[in-house]
């Protein structure tokens, strides 16, 4: 038996399309590819909430592991993969002529707010305390040691409890993240949440499909 070529989740990327240009264009300006990643990376969000979990030392201080803040990391991801879908959803486009545009106005540096307000999510007070420290993680705070700026990685004000660090992502904080995930899922569909394709199948929803043959009269 002829060993197979190995290959990605839902096929190969490359197939469908006649150029990597028509490739690029076809992937980047379909919804459903930016909801599958948005799940892969919710998924693998969870993988580590399962496996880790803020503690309490002796003196009864809460901390949290560090690979939680992967964690947070993986679902700031998530949730701009999710406001990039809803654009996209709505007849807009991420990839136009060949050239990446993303979402124009949004900016380079993950600023959750400002994407949010530019493709239409409004999220409420305490949702965008959260986005605004979940933009550090997707920048430094989730995969490197130090930010590119000092300031950035100064600690923050908290009533009653004084100054924490930056790195810091609490139990209600990693629940207000999963709150705006359904919220902008629901918007993306129109129904409720984990209305949407399971993994695997993605590949084959974005395959192009051959023209039907039309049957001769009799």
């Amino acid at each position: 038996m002829a060993n197979k070529r190995p290959r990605i989740e839902f096929g190969d990327m490359w197939e469908g399309g006649a150029t990597p240009s028509e490739n690029h264009e076809r992937w980047g300006n379909h919804w459903l590819a930016w909801s599958y990643w948005v799940y892969v990376l919710e998924d693998a969000a969870r993988m580590i909430g399962e496996q880790s979990h803020h503690e309490r030392d002796r003196d009864g201080q809460v901390f949290m592991p560090a690979v939680l803040a992967v964690r947070a990391m993986l679902l700031g991801y998530a949730i701009e993969c999710a406001m990039k879908c809803y654009w996209v959803r709505s007849g807009n486009k991420i990839v136009k002529n060949g050239k990446f545009i993303g979402v124009p106005g949004a900016g380079a540096d993950h600023n959750l707010v400002q994407l949010a307000k530019i493709v239409g999510f409004a999220p409420n007070q305490r949702e965008s305390a959260v986005l605004t420290r979940l933009a550090k993680f997707i920048r430094f705070a989730g995969r490197y040691p130090l930010a590119k700026l000092p300031q950035d990685m100064a600690p923050r004000e908290v009533d009653g409890l004084g100054k924490i660090d930056i790195g810091f992502f609490s139990k209600a904080d990693f629940r207000t993240c999963l709150s705006i995930l359904n919220k902008l899922m629901t918007m993306i569909s129109g129904k409720k949440r984990r209305t949407f394709q399971p993994l695997g199948t993605l590949h084959y929803l974005l395959r192009p499909r051959s023209p039907r043959k039309r049957e001769k009269p009799s």
